[in-house]
C-alpha cells in the first residue's frame, strides 16, 4: 500500500499545530483479508498479532477488555517478550501508546503499560505526558486521571519545563511562560515550547490547575530506590508506587502506606497488614483506601461502621438460620478472597462496639477466620484491613496549627532537612494517635495495628486542587448541550477554596462551596433564558472567572459573536487543508 505524501504531510501538520492524531485505517488485501504490515506469529499458534488493527479497535471505541483479549491469547514466557516488543511499535511512524492515550481511558493506559508499553516515549519531540495533558482540552478524555496514571507509572515530567509548573501559586499568562523563563531550562527535544504545543499546553494547565499541581508534586518527590522499584515490579505492584499522585495532600500518609506495603513484599509475610487512617473529614481516607486497590487489582470491600452493633452484624450468626443463611458481606468476601490480597474498609471505625472490636482480634492477630456459615477455617492472612475514623481529630487539628510552617510548606520535598523534619513530626503525630487509640479500643485490639497513619488537613495550595477536581467533576455531569469554560482555574479554584474551606469538612465543605457558587447559578441562569430544554439544543458554554476587585466568582454564558463564528470556520478551512 503506498504512502499519499501529501495527506502524511497534511497529517503532521494537525499534529505540529494541534497535536490531532490520524484516523489509522485498517488495512485490507485484494481478497478483503487483514493486511498485517507489523506482525509476528505466536510460537504455539497460527494467530497473527496486527497492531494496526489493534489500533484501529482503540480509535473505533472498543472497551479495554476487548482490547486485552486481542493482546493476551495465550501466554507464554517467549510470548510476552515478543509483544512487548511489538506494543512499543509504532503504526504510521506514531509509538502506539500515543493512541492509548487518545482513548481518554486510564484502565487503558495501565493495561498497555502492563503490557510493556513505554510511559516515557514520544513522537516529534512531544512526550506522551505533554500528549495527555493537551488531551485534557477534549471534554471526553479524563484528563487529570490519565495524567496522574502516567506519573504514577514512571512518565518523566523532565519533558515538561519548569516555569510551566513553578511557582505553582499562579495562573499561566495566556501565551505561556515567557521565553526569558524558559531560556533556562536547557533540555534536548524540547522543540515544541517555541511552537503553537506551547500555547495548547498553556490552555490546558490554566484550564486545570490540577494538573500543575501534579506535576509540582512530581518535581518535589524523592524517587524510590531500585530495590524497591524491583520488588515492586516482581509483584505487579508498580502503580501503588505512585499513588499519591491520585490524591491532593497526604503525601507523609501515602510515604508511610508504600513502605508498609514494600516490606511486607520484601519479608514475603503471611500476616494480616492493619491500618488506622485517622483524620477529620473529607481529606481522603476513603480516597487512598480506593486508590491503593486499583493498581494492585484488589477488590475492595467496604462496611459503614455507624449501624454495628454486634458481631453478627460485622459477620453474620455463628449457626445461620431464616433470614441470615446466606453469611454477612464480609463473611463472604473473606472467603470468596481467601488467600489472596484484598482490602476490608471499615469506615467510622469509632462507632463500633466493643464486641464488635473483639471479634476482629483473632483475624487480626492469626489471619485466620471461622466462616459462619459452615465453621470452616478461612485464611485471610493477606487481608489489608483498614480502620477509618475520627476519633482523633482534636489531637489532629491542634497538631497541625502547632506545626503548620513546617507540614505545609510547597517546598517540602526539596529541602532534604525539612523532608526528614516532617517525617519526624508524622511520626510524632503517630506515637500520639496511638496512645489514645488504647483508650478508645483498648490495648489489644491497638496491638495488633500495624501502622497508624494520620490524615492532615489541607494547606492553601492543597485546597485549590481540590477544588479543581470538583469543578473537574461537575462538567462532566452537565448533560449536553451545557459546556463550562474555567480560562484561569488557579484564581477560581483559590477563591472557592478561601470561602468554603473548613478543616473539619475538608472537601466537602469545598464541594459545597462549588455547588452554591457555580452549580446553582449556572443552572439558574440557563433555566431562566429558555422556555425548552432539549438536548438537541446549540452548546452553551458558561465561563467561570473571578471579579478581581471583590475576589467573588462569576458565572456567565458566553454569548458567540461574529467574530467567533468567523474563527471557526477559519478553524475548520486550516483543519482541511
Amino acid at each position: 500500500m503506498k504512502k499519499n505524501t501529501k495527506s502524511t504531510a497534511s497529517k503532521k501538520q494537525q499534529w505540529d499545530s494541534a497535536l490531532i492524531l490520524p484516523r489509522v485505517e485498517k488495512r485490507v488485501s485484494d481478497k478483503g483479508e487483514d493486511y498485517a504490515s507489523f506482525s509476528y506469529w505466536y510460537s504455539s499458534t497460527s494467530r497473527v498479532f496486527n497492531l494496526r488493527d489493534i489500533v484501529v479497535a482503540i480509535q473505533r471505541g472498543d472497551t479495554c477488555d476487548r482490547i486485552r483479549s486481542l493482546l493476551s491469547p495465550r501466554q507464554t514466557e517467549l510470548q510476552s517478550l515478543k509483544l512487548k516488543h511489538e506494543i512499543c511499535g509504532t503504526v504510521d511512524d506514531i509509538p502506539a501508546f500515543f493512541f492509548v492515550v487518545e482513548s481518554g481511558s486510564a484502565e487503558m493506559i495501565r493495561m498497555w503499560a502492563s503490557y510493556g508499553g513505554e510511559v516515557n516515549t514520544e513522537y516529534r519531540e512531544v512526550s506522551l505526558l505533554v500528549y495527555a495533558m493537551v488531551r485534557c482540552l477534549s471534554p471526553k478524555a479524563d484528563g487529570p486521571v490519565m495524567v496522574a496514571t502516567l506519573l504514577s507509572l514512571g512518565a518523566s515530567i523532565d519533558s515538561v519545563p519548569p516555569p510551566f509548573y513553578l511557582p505553582i501559586d499562579r495562573d499561566l499568562p495566556e501565551a505561556g511562560p515567557s521565553d526569558v523563563e524558559l531560556a533556562v531550562f536547557k533540555q534536548v527535544k524540547t522543540g515544541w515550547v517555541l511552537g503553537p504545543v506551547r500555547r495548547l499546553l498553556t490552555d490546558a494547565l490554566n484550564s486545570c490547575f490540577t494538573l500543575r499541581y501534579v506535576l509540582h508534586r512530581a518535581s518535589i518527590t524523592e524517587p524510590l530506590s531500585g530495590a524497591n522499584q524491583a520488588i515492586a515490579k516482581k509483584h505487579s505492584a508498580t502503580g501503588l508506587l505512585g499513588v499519591h499522585y491520585f490524591l491532593v495532600g497526604q503525601t507523609q500518609a501515602c510515604q508511610s502506606l508504600v513502605e508498609i506495603f514494600m516490606a511486607q513484599l520484601a519479608l514475603g509475610a503471611d500476616r494480616p497488614i492493619i491500618l488506622l487512617f485517622a483524620g477529620p473529614s473529607g481529606h481522603g481516607k476513603t480516597e487512598l483506601a480506593q486508590n491503593m486497590g486499583k493498581p494492585l487489582s484488589l477488590d475492595l470491600q467496604t462496611v459503614d461502621c455507624t449501624n454495628l452493633r454486634t458481631s453478627m452484624d460485622l459477620f453474620g450468626p455463628f449457626f445461620p438460620f431464616a433470614g441470615y443463611d446466606q453469611g454477612s458481606v464480609v463473611n463472604n468476601f473473606l472467603d470468596e478472597h481467601k488467600n489472596q490480597r484484598s482490602i476490608v474498609f471499615l469506615d467510622e471505625f469509632e462507632k463500633t462496639e466493643p464486641n464488635v472490636q473483639e471479634a476482629l482480634l483473632l483475624p487480626f492477630q492469626s489471619g485466620l477466620y471461622l466462616d459462619r456459615r459452615n465453621q470452616q477455617s478461612v485464611d485471610c492472612s493477606k487481608t489489608i484491613w483498614i480502620l477509618a475514623t475520627n476519633a482523633f481529630d482534636d489531637t489532629i487539628l491542634s497538631f497541625c496549627k502547632t506545626h503548620y510552617r513546617e507540614l505545609f510548606t510547597n517546598t517540602v520535598g526539596l529541602d532534604k532537612r525539612a523532608s526528614h523534619q516532617v517525617r519526624a513530626l508524622g511520626k510524632e503525630l503517630s506515637a500520639m494517635i496511638k496512645k489514645e487509640a488504647i483508650g478508645k479500643f483498648g490495648a489489644p485490639l491497638t496491638g495488633r495495628i500495624t501502622s497508624v497513619i494520620p490524615f492532615l488537613t489541607f494547606s492553601p495550595t492543597e485546597q485549590a486542587p481540590v477544588a479543581c477536581k470538583e469543578m473537574d467533576r461537575l462538567g462532566r455531569k452537565l448533560a449536553r448541550p451545557v459546556k463550562l469554560q474555567i480560562p484561569f482555574s488557579y484564581s477560581v479554584c483559590k477563591a472557592m477554596a478561601s470561602q468554603g474551606y473548613d478543616e473539619q469538612l475538608g472537601a466537602r465543605s469545598i464541594i459545597n462551596t462549588v455547588d452554591s457558587e457555580v452549580a446553582l447559578p449556572l443552572i439558574t441562569q440557563y433555566l431562566a433564558a429558555r422556555e425548552e430544554i432539549s438536548e438537541d439544543d446549540e452548546e452553551s458554554c458558561f465561563t467561570i472567572t473571578v471579579d478581581a476587585d471583590l475576589g467573588m466568582i462569576e458565572v456567565v454564558e458566553k454569548q458567540e459573536t461574529l467574530l467567533d463564528e468567523v474563527g471557526l470556520i477559519l478553524n475548520s478551512l486550516r483543519g482541511r487543508i
